[in-house]
């Protein structure tokens, strides 16, 4: 199965970096059978400029140049960088739709002009123009698309319908296949993102009238899921412009939810299988206010991670093709500091092992590993060298990939709510879990963690273990996975 992933405005790219940094700690997209599930991440943005989709564009390249680093089409791989992430162009290999090799949908019609210029206002007739300005307000005709719909979504309504003509829809519709899946991830009190959900959704459903695609029955009933992501954050506020407010949030919600229910998940129109509703009340410290032209750079926020869990849950559930289904997140405990028991026992069970075994090594590989090359593990074939420090991919997982692990921890830390999965600036691997000890052994006190118990269970796995055939990176990656599962079963108190 594939999983089409469509991440829309910013709410859906910094929901899709959430769900990299867990794929990238192995948590797994499974279907209903428990097969691995192939994921094609869309970013549709048409604020090229946004930083928070530049940030999830670069991570989404690391990820996938080190999964193919890791597996080279490996079938079903375990472990760090499992899940396997691809674009459009690696599904359409051979056929003649041009793409660009790359997870941003092309949004060059709406790109490259403002919106009178989209619509033609300068043509119109006086009556069309006078019917049209009482539509839209003059900030919104001469708004230029290139930064966004600055929290218009009848702007968006009326560009994002150009999506089904474009070609990355046709190679979308003709890579589709029966049995994959769609989902959206969207904000809805915003512009691009409460637009763009059901637009889309409207052109797949109505496949079967659209020229030019293959597999128009398919999509026509595939099966379909969104998130919905209400307000959870706060804007600085701006006298001289106020395009964006907080204080419009709310009724920009009520508004789309009334619209929503008519046309996907109603009664008479459940044209989405499941959707998953997601806010905070408690809202983030105010970002800076940023209609779109200085980049729109927001941090990390828990909400954004419970929102990366929708996709994996909706992969793996058995459709209803009769009704709508929606789903709701209750943490455990509504407290203002997050730690893995305030997620509760069900999210722990899906992310606590694969979360810190992914911290762990990142804890390793910054102050551990460079040490023990030429030692133990490192010597066994194939031979993990000095030279692997300064690899292509060695630079790719540790400064790129786990950089921006690290700055997404602490964007969530210093946020109003408090994401404390992990303690901020602890060194000793016994302590990190925030939260979480050690076991305790009799007269000994607890049991300790670090860098040498992960080279003494390392070296003794690799000594009863076959890794001739592999590459360095792999093995390197492989054993401490299967390492650290040890040491975090054997040596952490159980809390799930």
């Amino acid at each position: 199965m594939r999983l089409f992933l469509f991440a829309i405005g910013g709410t859906g790219s910094r929901v899709l970096k959430s769900l990299l940094m867990l794929s990238a700690a192995g948590v797994r997209a499974l279907d209903e059978n428990g097969r691995p599930v192939e994921i094609v991440p869309i970013i549709i943005d048409p604020h090229k400029g946004n930083e928070d989709l530049k940030r999830t564009e670069a991570l989404l390249n690391d990820y996938r140049e080190i999964h193919s680093r890791l597996y080279n089409k490996q079938q079903e791989p375990e472990g760090f960088f499992a899940n396997r992430i691809v674009t459009l162009r690696e599904l359409n290999e051979g056929s003649s739709v041009a793409l660009n090799d790359t997870f941003i949908f092309n949004l060059g019609a709406v790109e490259n002009s403002k919106f009178r210029e989209f619509i033609g206002y300068d043509t119109m007739n006086e009556a069309n123009q006078a019917l049209t300005s009482l539509l839209f307000a003059d900030y919104q005709l001469e708004n230029k698309m290139n930064i966004g719909f600055v929290g218009s979504p009848n702007i968006g309504s009326v560009a994002l319908n150009e999506i089904k003509d474009s070609n990355e829809f046709k190679a979308f519709a003709n890579a589709f296949r029966e049995g994959d899946r769609i989902f959206f991830i969207s904000s809805i009190f915003g512009g691009t993102g409460a637009s763009g959900f059901p637009i889309m959704v409207k052109n797949i459903r109505q496949a079967t009238n659209l020229e030019g695609i293959e597999n128009r029955d398919a999509l026509s009933h595939a099966a379909i899921g969104g998130l919905t992501v209400l307000p959870y954050f706060n804007l600085e506020g701006n006298k001289d412009d106020q395009r964006i407010a907080t204080s419009d949030f709310i009724v920009k919600t009520q508004s789309a939810l009334y619209y929503y229910k008519g046309t996907l998940t109603g009664e008479h129109d459940n044209n989405v299988n499941a959707i998953y509703y997601l806010g905070d009340q408690v809202h983030s410290l105010p970002y800076k206010y940023d209609p779109g032209e200085g980049g729109q750079r927001n941090n990390a926020h828990l909400v954004e991670l419970i929102g990366a869990l929708a996709p994996i849950n909706f992969v793996g559930m058995k459709i209803n093709s009769n009704a709508s289904k929606a789903y709701e997140y209750a943490l455990a405990k509504d407290d203002l500091n997050v730690n893995f028991f305030t997620l509760g026992a069900h999210t722990r069970r899906l992310i606590y092992e694969p979360m810190v075994k992914f911290h762990l090594l990142d804890m390793f590989l910054n102050t551990g590993f460079e040490d023990i090359i030429g030692q133990g593990f490192t010597e066994d074939t194939p031979k993990i060298k000095r030279d692997m420090l300064v690899s292509q991919f060695y630079r790719t997982l540790k400064d790129n990939f786990l950089g921006a692990y690290q700055q997404w921890l602490g964007e969530m830390f210093n946020n109003m709510r408090k994401v404390m999965l992990f303690t901020p600036h602890e060194h000793d691997m016994s302590q990190i879990i925030n939260g979480v000890s050690t076991r305790k052994v009799p007269l000994l006190g607890r049991k300790r963690v670090d860098n040498a118990t992960f080279k003494s269970e390392m070296n003794r796995l690799s000594r009863d273990s076959d890794y001739s055939s592999t590459s360095p990176e792999y093995k390197l990656l492989d054993l401490f996975n299967r390492a650290a599962h040890n040491i975090f079963t054997q040596r952490y108190e159980d809390i799930s």
